[in-house]
């Protein structure tokens, strides 16, 4: 079960990050250790992915878990959506797009084995993010990929590399759509029905990929009066939320959608 935020605070944890952090120290015994460790290291990364500078160190911890996790078959492709939708969460720390991309390659080498899929991941990194690149990696990238990765015939060599497009990353990492603090990466359709409302609200967004969504309604002075938690992952498609009104003050309230790629949408409700 994922633990809440507010159940945290609840409880008189001052600081929430430093209280999720303390999972990473956890070395789990079992599967349902592990669980409650991927669990808690997971809202860690979406709570606390800006806030704590070292929140990047939470993803090594994340893929111990995830492997110990042997019951469950599907549970890197599942890991992985994840990983994609928290992806750009934290464009302040380059050490956190660079774990985050380290286990993105990692879940290919594991569950639906592909080992050129993780290849494609590292050659993008090796090719666009110098910084995510050891000294040393380049011989072993050469060494490791090239029984498997180029075939000479007559004299040329051939890159069999699966495209980033075919392993479903190509959208993701394209630097010509690629989030940035002052060009949001527009991916989603936010709306609110009825508006004016009374006692129910129900608000509707469709987004094109997995992605981590926040919503939250604010007063008229920028007071928070409602949110989904800290937001959670969700799938490509759309999604209906519903929102009890009658907790709701009444008069003019914005309605917010953010994403993990940056994105922020508001909507203007009239509460009656």
């Amino acid at each position: 079960m994922l633990i809440s935020t507010g159940s945290l605070y609840a409880q008189g944890w001052p600081d929430t990050c430093a209280h999720l952090r303390e999972r990473e120290a956890v070395s789990p015994g079992n599967e349902q250790e592990a669980k409650l460790q991927y669990d808690t290291l997971r809202l860690y990364i979406q709570v606390c992915a800006v806030s704590d500078n070292t929140s990047w160190r939470a993803f090594l911890h994340l893929d111990g878990a995830v492997q110990f996790m042997s019951n469950d078959t599907t549970r890197f492709d599942r890991y992985r959506s994840w990983l994609d939708s928290v992806l750009y969460l934290n464009r302040i720390q380059p050490e956190y797009f660079c774990a985050c991309m380290g286990s993105i390659a990692d879940t290919y080498q594991y569950g639906k084995y592909s080992p050129l899929a993780h290849l494609s991941v590292l050659d993008y990194l090796r090719k666009n993010h110098r910084e995510c690149w050891g000294s040393g990696l380049d011989k072993g990238y050469a060494t490791d990929s090239a029984a498997d990765v180029y075939v000479n015939i007559d004299g040329y060599t051939v890159n069999n590399l699966p495209p980033l497009d075919s392993i479903g990353l190509g959208f993701l990492l394209d630097k010509s759509r690629a989030p940035s603090p002052s060009e949001p990466f527009a991916n989603a359709s936010f709306t609110s029905s009825p508006n004016p409302f009374t006692n129910v609200l129900t608000l509707t967004f469709t987004i094109n990929q997995v992605d981590h969504v926040d919503l939250a309604i604010y007063d008229i002075l920028g007071h928070e009066v409602w949110a989904n938690g800290k937001g959670s992952s969700f799938e490509e498609g759309k999604h209906t939320i519903t929102v009890d009104g009658k907790s709701l003050p009444h008069g003019t309230l914005y309605a917010r959608i953010s994403t993990g790629f940056g994105e922020v949408k508001t909507v203007k409700l009239v509460h009656e």
